[in-house]
């Protein structure tokens, strides 16, 4: 039966609803709940069912006329990012989040603002692995892999920088922190390293175990194959190399080996160092001397060794050594090997002394005392040793020199007089087997030390070329005298030994050739004596300056 509703039924409809309205802004809405939450205007509780909002293609979602109120929500059913999209005063329209993610999609995310992690990581898993693992970036700029270990010896200060406006990096770390052996790394293998505990550097590759942790020193560095740097402050380049036991050294080439040396260089192939402050180089070459004296030694060539039980030991050349001697030092040439004598090609020169200079040069030596040392440069002055010869040389080309003066002779003889000659020894040198015989130098000086033109040597030596000079001036002096006499004499001889073509000599006149013939025979023994004289004395002035030398050595 069909009812006509009527104007007082709408009425009382309308009243109710007015009614309902009021109620409804003084209190909350519950759907499927009596006790609604008192902060919420509509609170639906159920347990099997959900809440449908508006569902709308890409296309109706942005086709909605402005204006869109803000915070206006509905569903995206398709498009590249499905799901809840609502509309924000400034960014428009926005998703809460695509394809089933339960947080913030970043891979399809356009920041507009810094990205704060707020003392969190970036973790790839669950949030447990963030304990130990993980990126952390500091607001000083300090990258970090890892969470801050909570051992005793811990440290979070550490890490990788990256500055900005620059292409640089730095890497910090704190020695003997943490593990030894944090990244469980040993044995062989190709790799690059930094090992913080030591704050040491490793870069190539290994065999065996001397990347390990007990073969590295601290702050150490080794670069190549199968090098170790087990000292600390030491450096290995190449391959094979091996410093251990020591400080500071520095080792470069190939299976070289440095134990118990210190602040010290070796380069090259199988050489070995032990000592303080060392440099060696070359092949097979070694410095073995104290490990408790800072004294420097040196071995660089082929097979050289400077040993000895202290040091100041340098080896220089082809199998030059020192013997066990200190203080000495030995060059050495090429010669053993170049007389193709397969015999004496290991020929070694060793000292024989202590505090000794020994030099093999089988083509000679050469000392100049002007820069210039060939004729193209000017007069070239000095000394020379031939090869096998055992005297200096003294450079005496007549095209070579200039304001020549003759000298008197006699004049020399006069003052070779007045010399004091005698025997004597050098102060503060054995009395008893380091005598000498000969002149002193400021006698020489005064007499022979000006020729007219210039000086010529000093009051305090003597020069050998100088007094070689002054004996042979000395020497012609004498001969020209005893070629006058005996030319004298053989006048007189004709005379006496004359016949009939000379008139008869009376008694007196015989009387004073015999006594001529017997003065010019005294002058002439005397002459004969003299020079006689004289070559012992050069003789004797030669071996004094001879053992002069050699004191001096």
């Amino acid at each position: 039966m069909h009812h006509r509703s009527s104007p007082l039924r709408h009425l009382f409809l309308l009243l109710g609803l007015l009614a309902f309205a009021a109620a409804t802004r003084a209190q909350s809405v519950g759907v499927g709940t009596a006790t609604p939450n008192a902060k919420a205007a509509l609170d639906i509780v159920s347990t099997d069912k959900g809440v449908l909002v508006p569902r709308l293609t890409q296309a109706q979602r942005t086709g909605i006329a402005a204006p869109v109120p803000v915070g206006l929500l509905v569903y995206q059913t398709d498009g590249t990012q499905p799901g809840f999209w609502y509309y924000e005063a400034a960014a428009g329209w926005t998703a809460l989040s695509g394809g089933g993610s339960t947080g913030d999609n970043l891979g399809d995310h356009v920041a507009t603002t810094n990205l704060n992690l707020n003392g969190n990581k970036l973790v790839d898993g669950t949030t447990a692995r963030a304990i130990r693992s993980g990126l952390d970036l500091s607001p000083a700029g300090l990258l970090t892999l890892g969470a801050a270990r909570t051992s005793p010896d811990s440290t979070t200060g550490q890490g990788v920088r990256l500055p900005d406006l620059d292409q640089d990096f730095m890497l910090t770390s704190r020695r003997f922190r943490g593990k030894t052996n944090p990244l469980n790394v040993s044995g062989a293998g190709e790799r690059l390293m930094w090992l913080s505990y030591y704050s040491a550097f490793r870069a190539g590759g290994v065999t065996g175990t001397r990347w390990d942790y007990p073969n590295v020193g601290s702050y150490s560095v080794a670069f190549g194959l199968d090098n170790q740097a087990g000292s600390d402050y030491s450096v290995a380049f190449g391959y094979n190399n091996r410093i251990r036991a020591g400080e500071g050294t520095f080792a470069m080439g190939y299976d070289n080996e440095v134990v118990q040396g210190y602040w010290g260089v070796m380069m090259g192939r199988e050489n070995a160092y032990r000592g303080y402050h060392g440099l060696v180089g070359g092949y097979q070459s070694k410095v073995q001397t104290s490990t408790f004296l800072y004294v420097p030694s040196l071995a660089f060539g082929y097979s050289s060794q400077a040993r000895s039980s202290q040091g100041s030991c340098y080896a220089l050349g082809y199998y030059a050594r020192t013997g066990g001697y200190y203080g000495c030092f030995v060059l050495a040439d090429y010669s053993p090997v170049q007389n193709n004598d397969p015999n004496r090609q290991q020929d070694s020169l060793v000292s024989t002394s202590y505090n000794q200079f020994s030099a093999r040069f089988a083509g000679g030596y050469r000392l100049f005392t002007t820069a210039a040392t060939t004729a193209s440069q000017g007069t070239a002055v000095g000394v020379k040793l031939d090869a096998g010869s055992n005297a200096w040389s003294i450079i005496s080309d007549s095209t070579k020199k200039e304001r020549v003066v003759l000298a008197d002779g006699n004049l020399f003889l006069a003052r070779i007089n007045g010399l004091r000659l005698g025997s004597w020894n050098y102060r503060g040198q054995s009395p008893d087997t380091m005598r000498h015989y000969g002149p002193m130098a400021q006698d020489f000086y005064a007499a022979f030390g000006h020729d007219g033109v210039g000086r010529s040597g000093n009051p305090t030596s003597i020069n050998q070329a100088d007094f070689d000079g002054v004996n042979l001036i000395a020497i012609q002096a004498l001969y020209r005298r005893v070629l006058l006499l005996e030319a004298a004499n053989a006048r007189q001889q004709q005379l006496l030994q004359a016949g009939a073509p000379a008139p008869r000599a009376t008694t007196a006149e015989l009387a004073e050739l015999r006594r001529q013939n017997a003065a010019l025979q005294s002058r002439a023994a005397q002459a004969d004596a003299d020079h006689a004289a004289l070559l012992t004395l050069q003789a004797q002035v030669a071996r004094l300056l001879s053992e002069g030398a050699q004191a001096r050595k």
